[in-house]
């Protein structure tokens, strides 16, 4: 089962559409800073991105981050 930390305010999800899935694929969904602040980090205003297992994923599109939740 892959572990899955996102922020509720900056990674760009949905909340009921990322718990949604990660139920589907059956991952541990964590909401919590992961440290990479809109604000400190501007290049990822447009990206989905999250922690899946410890490693950051930037994706630029939410489809693309849900395939490496996989």
């Amino acid at each position: 089962m892959k572990k899955v930390k996102v922020c509720k305010h900056c990674s760009n999800f949905d909340n009921k559409e990322i718990k949604s899935w990660a139920k589907d694929v059956d991952c541990k969904l964590k909401f919590e800073c992961i440290g990479k602040c809109r604000k400190k980090c501007p290049e990822l205003t447009d990206k989905y991105f999250g922690k899946i297992d410890g490693k950051l994923i930037i994706c630029s599109s939410k489809e693309d981050f849900f395939a490496q939740m996989k």
